[in-house]
């Protein structure tokens, strides 16, 4: 019988691109935020509308695609849909939310954190040494998001600054979990094909 970590990463290896994807997205996004400040808000708030949704829909399919193999689907599934409901109500009302813009997204930043915290903790129940780089890259995002909703009238051009960095390390923490995903799955069928042909010998 398949060990449950085994049965858990082949079946993710096939749609590891997704996480891939979402991370160049929000690295993307990150570097645009920084690399114009001076961008009008509206356009700020359609941009991050445009990138939430799309990382939505991104770990929506992932989580749906890998059910049945991964025990805490659940929560991908669940922060794709805060993903697509922050995102779309950023598209749908975008000069209301101008207004409260630092609030919605330091929320947002705040709970990506706090998912990457789960995500990392889940890489060391897997076994991965690396965990925690992943950590410090997690409580990195949170950081960044409690200093969005801290200080949200302490001048654009920090509270863009310090968005920007979130949307970067939220996209370097999603590349990296994927890429390390993809090798432990490797790792694992390596092993697995080695049991079936020792067995079959």
């Amino acid at each position: 019988m398949e060990t449950l970590p085994f049965n858990i990463v082949r079946n993710m290896i096939n749609r590891w691109w997704l996480i891939l994807f979402a991370g160049l997205l929000l690295i993307g996004m990150g570097v645009w935020v920084i690399a114009s400040p001076f961008e009008s808000y509206l356009s700020l708030s359609w941009a991050f509308a445009f990138c939430m949704m799309v990382t939505g829909a991104f770990e929506v399919t992932f989580s749906l695609i890998n059910y049945k193999s991964v025990d805490g689907w659940g929560w991908a599934f669940a922060g794709g849909l805060v993903d697509l409901f922050i995102g779309g109500y950023l598209w749908r009302y975008p000069l209301i939310t101008m207004i409260i813009l630092p609030l919605i997204v330091g929320v947002w930043i705040l709970f990506r954190g706090i998912m990457a915290v789960a995500n990392a903790l889940d890489m060391r129940s897997y076994g991965f040494r690396d965990w925690k780089w992943l950590l410090f890259t997690a409580v990195s995002i949170i950081v960044f998001a409690m200093l969005v909703l801290a200080y949200p009238a302490f001048g654009i051009e920090n509270l863009i600054l310090w968005t920007g960095m979130a949307f970067l390390l939220a996209g370097v923490f999603r590349i990296w979990l994927s890429l390390k995903i993809k090798r432990i799955k490797d790792e694992l069928s390596g092993h697995h094909r080695r049991e079936k042909s020792g067995a079959i010998v």
